[in-house]
């Protein structure tokens, strides 16, 4: 079946490994994983398992040559490494680490911006995203498409190669929701006040940062999603979410198709995921659940998320939909 996404639950490593040989993917050349470690938070739910990733490299491992790149985002990425196991991973089975944010980029236009593309992850001869699955306070969610935001270049230097860095796209949501009111009152969630007449402004700037995205992934053409659902974060993640027990593996080799299934999964229409509508239109990917194949009944599976306070506040006061 075109679209499919195979789901295993059980513990991390055989969960990966069954979620994988059910799908049955085959790679061709060396295998880059990018997964999802750019903070230092030791919560479970906000990096990716390092057990999800050894699922990955046994699966391939002894027949394609095997990296693990990531570019973290407020620290040193072979820290982070050290700290949630990656590196004693790559000493067990010989595999290379690679800090994205030292790598060689090269200029690619990203919708209405040109951004650095790391060339480890750009040149890869089969990429393989493997986030986790979490809300997100700008995009709703965050899974595999999302997760090759940390393919691009940071602003680490006084001057930037290209056009604008990954701080400063994120910049132009992060700066428009600081004009939003919060207030925290004990026994309520969190209250959340947005001037109506700055909507047209955020959805302008979420559009943009969407198109971008699904720039990236065109330019980067990933062949495999592993979304690691083990432990996943709702509220208001990625970084300060409520850690969600799921037990759940995901795999796919449309990454679109992946991220609808784990929308519908948290109890969100892929429908309202803004840059999910942009790939279907643009013949990427599948939205509607009947239409996308498993080894499992999803319906079965799915947990109501809790999702981040301005986002709840856009779909509780009926300015999601009407915005978009």
């Amino acid at each position: 079946m075109e679209h499919y996404v195979a789901a295993a639950k059980g513990k991390a490593k055989l969960a990966t490994l069954n979620a994988l040989r059910t799908l049955k993917p085959q790679a061709s050349g060396q295998v880059v994983i990018k997964p999802n470690l750019v903070y230092d938070v030791k919560a479970n739910g906000v990096t990716t398992d390092v057990s999800v990733i050894e699922g990955i490299v046994q699966y391939f491992h002894g027949k394609n040559d095997i990296v693990i790149a990531e570019g973290s985002c407020d620290c040193n990425t072979f820290e982070l490494f050290d700290e949630f196991g990656y590196s004693k991973l790559a000493d067990k089975y010989g595999i290379k680490l690679v800090d994205l944010n030292k790598d060689k980029f090269q200029k690619v236009k990203l919708y209405d911006k040109s951004l650095g593309v790391a060339k480890t992850v750009l040149n890869a001869d089969y990429l393989v995203s493997a986030p986790v699955l979490k809300t997100h306070e700008y995009m709703t969610i965050s899974v595999c498409v999302k997760n090759l935001m940390g393919c691009l270049e940071r602003k680490l230097r006084e001057k930037v190669t290209f056009d604008s860095t990954k701080e400063d796209i994120h910049l132009e949501l992060s700066a428009l929701q600081d004009v939003a009111e919060m207030s925290h009152e004990a026994g309520h969630r969190e209250r959340v006040f947005f001037p109506k007449d700055r909507l047209s402004d955020y959805w302008s700037a979420q559009g943009k940062f969407e198109q971008r995205l699904v720039a990236l992934y065109r330019a980067l053409a990933p062949k495999l999603g592993v979304i690691d659902a083990t432990v996943a974060s709702e509220g208001n993640a990625p970084i300060h979410g409520i850690p969600v027990k799921m037990g759940l593996v995901l795999a796919s080799e449309n990454l679109i198709d992946a991220d609808a299934v784990a929308a519908y999964l948290m109890g969100i229409d892929p429908n309202t995921i803004g840059y999910l509508k942009l790939a279907q239109k643009q013949g990427l990917g599948e939205l509607s659940i009947n239409k996308i194949g498993s080894n499992v009944d999803l319906s079965k599976l799915v947990h109501k998320f809790k999702l981040p306070p301005f986002i709840d506040y856009l779909y509780r006061n009926n300015l999601y939909k009407k915005s978009k």
